[in-house]
């Protein structure tokens, strides 16, 4: 047997069970073990997205443990993100221009293609409903166990409840005592903003909230349709919402600032001077914030107080992961380097990966901002996905705890609770009474939620 031909079934066993997709043969395309670890790291994984020879993959996005994978003739793909196993594929109608980050919670997974959004069944793919927006979304989708919203390109931000409820508001349960989940979109809410909602909306419990192309981040009532504050920043905000444990959230906006804000006190704790337009999502580990302005620059912003512990450039890209003790970033021209978090300094740069490391990442020209733990995932667009780990660290590092209370937690009553951004708290902080909301910051009469969208007939 040739070496060509032991070579041909090395890479396919590689591939599992996604040997179909059309992907070319390079050695470039497959970064070697010792380029890898010449910089600490080593490949976890490798997976090949299933594709037709004039397909192309548009987007990879992340969330909980699902890697998903969007291509221009509207296939979906989900893979287990810690295996690369293909779990299912699904098809989303036509086909696709353009691609948002897909979201999910413990029961359907929600995307868009064109003005449809999808509920899809977490474990097999099964569409479970597709609505009709009648106009394009502008954002990725959001959802928690109870609702899915995404922002619109007129300014609309959309929400759709995902469980049966009676008249009296009531969620309805099945036979096992289990929340009967409809088999249709709900409308639930509009809420109107100015300019095309471009950040991606994030649910708090009873709240939420999200940031409008007006400069405003909003904070409404996720059950009904009441605006509770509204915070004024001097540009848009595009970049997500980030947030740090359960009533801190980051805003960045195109006025050149990062907003700390309080989510059940309105209050605006700190805002940091970036000294650019930052938009790109501030990035929460540990004690830290990362903020990327629009002129390359990465600071490390202290959670409590909103002060720099350093600044370093970012050669015009983006951070992609955080390990325990470095940053991950890739340049404009898709070289890895990285960064040390404590100090800041640079511990490989772009040229040090690609020339002297022999990393060749420049096929991988999509990549996804990791915010879960400290795994590395590239793609490339012609259907191949890479994840890459710190050398031994076979398991994932956590950049939240899964057992602390979610964003937008509020404790029974009589609990103490958390202090906002890790400021002392002061003897007297208890959970709200039962009702009690939010005083409304800048709220106004003209605060009214949106009109429903018209039936389709």
């Amino acid at each position: 047997m040739s070496r060509r031909i032991v070579l041909s079934w090395v890479f396919l066993a590689l591939m599992g069970t996604s040997v179909c997709a059309q992907i070319p043969i390079s050695r470039d395309l497959l970064p070697t073990r010792t380029a890898l670890g010449r910089v600490g790291l080593e490949r976890h994984w490798m997976a090949a997205v299933p594709m037709e020879p004039t397909e192309k993959l548009l987007e990879i996005s992340m969330a909980d443990n699902l890697i998903f994978a969007q291509t221009s003739h509207a296939g979906f793909h989900t893979f287990d993100a810690e295996t690369g196993r293909l779990l299912w594929s699904a098809h989303l109608g036509h086909q696709l221009q353009d691609a948002f980050p897909a979201s999910a919670n413990s029961r359907m997974v929600f995307v868009t293609n064109s003005n449809q959004l999808f509920a899809l069944d977490r474990n097999t793919g099964r569409k479970v409903w597709v609505e009709n927006l009648s106009v394009l979304p502008s954002s990725p989708t959001a959802c928690d166990e109870e609702q899915v919203m995404v922002g619109l390109s007129t300014g609309v931000i959309r929400s759709f409840t995902l469980f049966v409820k009676d008249e009296k508001g009531v969620v309805v349960k099945d036979t096992k005592g289990q929340p009967l989940v409809s088999p249709r979109a709900l409308f639930a809410w509009n809420w109107q903003t100015g300019g095309p909602l471009k950040s991606r909306p994030m649910p708090a419990g009873r709240m939420v909230v999200f940031g409008g192309h007006d400069g405003r981040a909003y904070v409404a009532l996720a059950d009904t349709p009441k605006m509770l504050y509204r915070i004024a920043t001097g540009g848009a905000i595009e970049a997500p919402i980030s947030a740090y444990g359960t009533r801190t959230f980051f805003v960045a906006s195109a006025d050149k600032n990062v907003y700390s804000v309080d989510l059940f006190t309105a209050s605006v704790m700190w805002a940091f001077s970036a000294g650019a337009p930052v938009l790109q999502e501030p990035v929460v580990a540990d004690r830290d914030v990362y903020v990327i302005n629009t002129s390359g620059v990465m600071n490390a912003v202290e959670v409590g107080t909103g002060k720099a512990r350093w600044s370093t450039p970012t050669h015009g890209g983006r951070l992609i992961s955080i390990s325990e003790k470095r940053l991950y970033l890739e340049s404009y021209d898709e070289d890895l380097f990285i960064v040390d978090r404590e100090s800041g300094q640079i511990v490989a740069d772009p040229r040090s990966t690609y020339s002297r490391a022999g990393l060749n990442l420049r096929s991988y020209d999509l990549s996804l901002t990791n915010t879960l733990n400290d795994r590395l995932y590239l793609a490339s667009s012609s259907g191949m996905i890479f994840s890459i780990r710190e050398a031994g660290l076979t398991k994932p590092r956590l950049l939240r705890d899964p057992k602390a209370p979610k964003f937008g937690f509020i404790p029974p009553e009589g609990v103490p609770m958390e202090p906002p951004s890790g400021i002392t708290a002061p003897s007297n902080l208890t959970a709200p009474e039962p009702g009690d909301e939010p005083k409304p910051a800048d709220a106004t009469p003209e605060d009214e939620p949106a009109p429903a969208p018209e039936e389709e007939k």
